[in-house]
């Protein structure tokens, strides 16, 4: 699915919003390990797979710890940094060769300012951000590690196959030997 497909079940646009949105959209193939975004780079575009997987990451005292997994047909971006326009301290990288879909998000912001669906559409992806992080911080105060893996499988069928175990038990908080230990109980 591409974004313009999903955006049309989300929030449709006219014709015109439509064209404008897609004028300032491109889209290319990268490979797996691709970095979208580097640590102290000002994030410039959001971005959607349309096919593959990416996560958003940091550095704890040398630990490598995954924050966001996206996977086909996701919205995708370092959002603090986008938003504030200052020096990241997330990155960015492609989990597999992926398709995707990016557009400037200070032009998406003009487009907000000129058509009403546009700016429709931003608030629903808003409000469906939040949501999600609120599922998040709920299922890592309230669940074990194995309902989070099995919330997670629920959500990304497969990713254990798509996505390094290791970036899966950082974003699950656990390590990988336990998510094994998990893995090992639920299958």
């Amino acid at each position: 699915m591409d974004m313009f497909s999903l955006i049309s079940s989300m929030s449709p646009l006219s014709s015109e919003s439509l064209d404008e949105f897609r004028n300032i959209t491109t889209q290319n193939d990268y490979p797996k390990g691709h970095s979208l975004l580097d640590f102290n780079q000002v994030d410039r575009h959001f971005h959607f797979i349309v096919k593959g997987s990416g996560r958003v990451y940091y550095l704890r005292n040398g630990i490598d710890i995954t924050d966001y997994i996206a996977m086909d047909g996701q919205f995708f971006g370092g959002l603090e940094s986008l938003f504030t326009k200052e020096p990241s301290h997330k990155a960015m990288e492609l989990t597999e060769d992926s398709t995707i879909q990016s557009f400037p998000f200070d032009q998406f912001e003009k487009l907000c300012l000129r058509y009403h669906d546009i700016e429709t559409l931003c608030r629903k992806m808003a409000t469906f951000a939040f949501l999600e992080c609120q599922r998040r911080i709920e299922a890592i105060r309230f669940f074990s590690a194995a309902e989070r893996y099995e919330l997670l499988e629920k959500k990304y069928p497969g990713i254990s196959n798509r996505i390094p175990l290791k970036h899966i038990a950082s974003y699950l908080g656990t390590t990988q030997v336990s998510l094994s230990r998990i893995r090992a109980g639920v299958q």
